[in-house]
């Protein structure tokens, strides 16, 4: 056990705590407190708390394992999506969906299709997709336990759960919102002290590329089908147009501009973030673990920490780390737990019930979900960024072509994005499941089955009434 190391992360879980408690009473007076942050994020906090939530866990150990594993191209493609994609939807989802005041996606897509087979459907799909990305963000925080903390892969996986449970159900998303803030800021400073430690133990970049060719020959170059490359890009652009757990931060701004600067904001860190991460500290994790075949790649920057730290940086390493796991998680947890809560059993069945009840509701289903996922998190899969990408492709296929179409073409119909959401997540998960394609190819295929089921369907049923078409023009006035 190092006593060092383990010192400073507690310290940091106590003060994650703190915030919980701060934000306690804030967040249980309404519906909108817990869920949405009373709408009164600024432009700088809400860009920092994108770049934690997005670059997760897998962010920053499963990206430069895989870096380090199976090149620095494939990583980088998606990272540098992921930075685009908040780009785009700062353009195209943003500022509408902030207009129209919903507090998550599934809200959003009942509002623009009032059809009670998509409101439950939309909210299970999360479910499903962000439970399988928080047992990724699990994973992230046993191993960081196990190989730089000394202590087992279920005590530390254990902690972070019971740590990042407590601070989301009892503060909501105004906790969520100030705790990514703060390790947003953590995880850059940690990223930024590591490569700079690493090129200065390595003796520079060409030194350190050197080395890291040495040993893997094919760390810089495109050694899969280019669809590949092209498709983990593609993904992860796409997440930034519709995955809840992103778009819920523009509900927390405190108008359409700050949604659209704090995204753009949120584009600038990641890919400040990504570079670091996909290009020098890959290399860095290849030139230390040389030419061997790691068992847990996903442990293989810890590696790389182990011998350019001491114990307290290493410790804030770690802590930089756990604030990488905790902030996606905590997003994810909030977002799943809000896509059962508020989207179906509040607004579909109880729409009476009153704000305290309503916040109490959502405290009950982050327990109840995030204990799904700690006992799913005990014997997860390898390769982090694989598992948590191929989930948000399943998520992908079937929201962002309604959630675009329904934002920016008012001639969509109930009919159509129904079916293009059913087409497009079944063709995604016959692809991955029945078919040997190329990584997240499937999406080539998925996204558009569902462009063509939306369009044929809308053009073949009732045009929404004019009402609806009013509410649409309202978004972008």
């Amino acid at each position: 056990m190092k006593v060092v190391e383990i010192a400073v992360v507690l310290a940091y879980c106590v003060f994650i705590v703190g915030i919980g408690f701060y934000f306690k009473n804030r967040a249980s007076r309404t519906a909108g407190g817990y869920w949405s942050a009373e709408t009164n994020i600024g432009i700088g906090v809400n860009a920092f708390a994108l770049l934690a939530t997005v670059m997760s866990g897998g962010g920053m150990m499963g990206n430069i394992g895989l870096a380090a594993g199976l090149g620095i191209p494939f990583i980088l493609s998606a990272n540098l999506g992921a930075g685009a994609g908040l780009g785009v939807g700062s353009l195209l989802v943003a500022q509408p969906m902030r207009k129209a005041g919903a507090k998550t996606v599934a809200e959003f897509i009942k509002m623009r299709f009032p059809n009670r087979v998509i409101s439950y459907l939309v909210p299970i799909i999360v479910a499903i997709t962000y439970t399988i990305y928080l047992v990724a963000q699990m994973k992230a925080s046993g191993t960081v336990g196990q190989y730089l903390l000394g202590v087992s892969y279920n005590t530390g996986l254990i902690v972070t759960w019971i740590i990042f449970t407590f601070y989301v159900a009892i503060g909501g998303m105004l906790a969520v919102t100030w705790a990514d803030f703060i390790q947003g800021m953590l995880m850059m400073l940690v990223v930024v002290a590591c490569s700079l430690a690493a090129l200065f133990h390595f003796g520079g970049f060409e030194a350190t590329m050197a080395t890291a060719v040495g040993y893997f020959p094919d760390i810089g170059t495109i050694s899969m089908p280019v669809s590949a490359y092209a498709a983990f890009f593609l993904l992860w652009v796409c997440v930034g147009l519709c995955s809840p757990h992103i778009l819920m931060r523009v509900s927390t701004t405190k108008n359409p501009f700050g949604a659209r600067v704090s995204m753009n904001g949120g584009m600038f860190l990641i890919t400040i973030f990504s570079i670091l991460t996909s290009i020098v500290l890959g290399a860095a994790t290849r030139a230390t673990i040389g030419s061997a075949q790691v068992p847990n790649p996903d442990a293989a920057f810890l590696m790389l920490l182990d011998i350019i730290f001491n114990p307290f940086w290493k410790g804030l390493a770690a802590a930089g780390i756990f604030a990488a796991i905790m902030s996606t998680a905590a997003g994810l947890l909030l977002a799943a737990a809000a896509a059962i809560a508020n989207d179906i059993i509040v607004n579909l069945h109880q729409t009476g019930m009153s704000p305290e009840k309503q916040a109490n509701l959502g405290r009950i289903m982050v327990f109840s979900v995030s204990l799904i996922v700690l006992l799913l998190s005990f014997n997860p899969p390898k390769y982090l960024t694989l598992l948590y990408s191929a989930a948000m492709g399943f998520l992908v296929s079937g929201l962002m072509v309604p959630l675009l179409a329904g934002l920016w073409w008012k001639g969509t119909t109930e009919i159509g994005a129904l079916v293009s959401i059913v087409a497009g997540a079944s063709t995604y998960a016959v692809c991955f499941f029945a078919f040997q394609m190329p990584k997240f190819t499937e999406i080539f295929v998925a996204i558009p089955v569902g462009v063509v089921c939306i369009v044929v369907f809308s053009l073949a049923s009732k045009a929404p009434s004019p009402e609806t078409l009013q509410q649409v023009e309202a978004w972008h006035a």
